[in-house]
């Protein structure tokens, strides 16, 4: 949606991020929607774990195109989404200390008010101190704002969408809990907990299957950490993420699992799709407006039966008649060969469909 600069602040003289929206979505009234959004919100927050926003405006380019823009902190490390190798799980405890900066900087969000609801590695910032902030805040969500999706569209990345997102329930401070667990699956495991053959059927399965095994070498009390954030139900997960950065630093303590009920069944009339754990370098892992899921879909009604005909009708009484005829005739025959005393002939008749 953006492109990132490198730039100079010279009323301050520092180094600075400038995000440009993209000139083919200049015009877009959904993407500045996005664009405005992530401003307003990440100006909101000062948190060492978030990325700043600094100032917005609008500059308008050779073609005269006004293109929004953002100055932004400019935070000098990767994505983790380039630091994560398919297959090769990340050192344990590194994935714990990102993991829990990532929950502490989420913690400052949620206690403002704001859901992220697009947690992923690609919006998580890696310095070269192992240094974590969160950024891209373009679909996040204010408790008192309205959603930027139509009805029966659900928008995020379908790798970590939340159940209740991909159901197209309100997302909450829960589901961002249950988005950063996919990722510290992915850190831990070198895949991704749930890719499946397409965009809607990837999200279906955070519904529909349960959470897989995560590597013998993860240790248990861990294991058990990540396997609470990913809770189906947002009410059997961690309470807020400052409980789950807590359980991160410390697994030894956390307490037994909830006792969850079976996993939700299918979602808006779609089909469970069969779901299997696949390398995390195979799919789109872009935010996306998913169509199909969510309450504001339903299942297609069923076909009604025809009525027979009364052509049908005439043929099925023919048929029946002439059966009859058939089997008279059979009988008659029976009785003239056994009345000639010749031996008696077996007659069989065939079943007519």
């Amino acid at each position: 949606m953006g492109q990132v600069w490198r730039a100079t602040d010279t009323t301050l003289d520092r180094e600075v991020a400038v995000k440009l929206l993209k000139v083919e979505y200049a015009d877009a009234p959904a993407f500045r929607a996005r664009f405005e959004s992530e401003a307003r919100h990440a100006a909101s927050l000062q948190h060492p774990g978030i990325a700043a926003v600094y100032d917005v405006g609008e500059a308008r380019t050779a073609d005269g195109t006004q293109r929004p823009y953002l100055v932004m902190e400019l935070v000098e490390g990767q994505p983790l989404s380039v630091l994560l190798r398919a297959g090769e799980p990340m050192d344990t405890a590194v994935a714990q200390d990102l993991m829990a900066q990532a929950a502490d900087a989420l913690s400052a969000a949620h206690a403002a008010g704001i859901v992220h609801r697009d947690v992923k590695p690609a919006n998580l910032l890696v310095t070269a101190q192992r240094q974590l902030k969160i950024t891209d805040f373009g679909i996040a969500r204010a408790a008192t704002e309205a959603g930027l999706t139509q009805t029966g569209q659900v928008m995020g990345t379908p790798q970590y969408l939340s159940p209740e997102q991909a159901r197209g329930t309100t997302a909450t401070a829960a589901s961002d809990v249950y988005s950063l667990g996919c990722v510290a699956f992915e850190c831990l495991a070198g895949r991704r907990p749930f890719v499946a053959d397409s965009p809607v059927t990837t999200a279906l399965a955070h519904i529909n299957q349960p959470v897989p095994e995560l590597p013998a070498q993860v240790p248990a009390d861990l294991a058990r950490v990540v396997r609470r954030a990913m809770a189906k139900a947002p009410a059997d997960r961690f309470a807020d993420a400052a409980a789950f950065a807590a359980a991160l630093r410390d697994p030894a303590r956390l307490g037994p699992d909830p006792v969850v009920g079976p996993v939700g069944g299918p979602v808006g009339g779609l089909p469970t799709s069969a779901t299997v754990v696949a390398p995390a370098a195979v799919v789109d892992d872009r935010t996306q407006v998913l169509s199909g899921l969510g309450p504001g879909v339903a299942a297609p009604a069923p076909l009604p039966l025809a009525e027979p005909s009364a052509t049908g009708r005439s043929a099925g009484l023919l048929l029946l008649v002439v059966a009859a005829l058939v089997a008279a005739a059979v009988v008659v025959i029976v009785l003239v060969v056994r009345g000639s005393g010749d031996e008696p002939i077996s007659v069989t008749p065939s079943r007519t469909a």
